[in-house]
């Protein structure tokens, strides 16, 4: 197998790693509020994955701090509101 094949197997698979999480973390809420969806639900999930993809994404980025930085700041933003949301249900 090249390098180009076993390149986009490698992002492919960790494309699925990372989608099993998310869907297991939603499964594992669902299963904590018997089953019952409500938008508390979706944004509590929508909270903790993008932690998880935000984590995922410094881990592997080439970026220079300084971006990392913004990125950093826009995501802790997103997730103050989305904690607000979660409260105001």
């Amino acid at each position: 197998m090249d390098e180009e094949k076993k390149s986009v197997l490698i992002h492919y698979v960790t494309e699925f790693i990372l989608f099993a999480i998310g869907l297991g973390i939603l499964f594992l809420i669902l299963f904590m509020r018997d089953f019952q969806f409500s938008w508390k639900i979706a944004s509590l999930w929508v909270f903790l994955y993008n932690g998880i993809l935000f984590t995922y994404w410094l881990w592997i980025s080439n970026s220079k701090m300084w971006e990392k930085a913004i990125v950093g700041l826009y995501f802790i933003i997103v997730e103050i509101i989305i904690a607000n949301s979660l409260l105001s249900f």
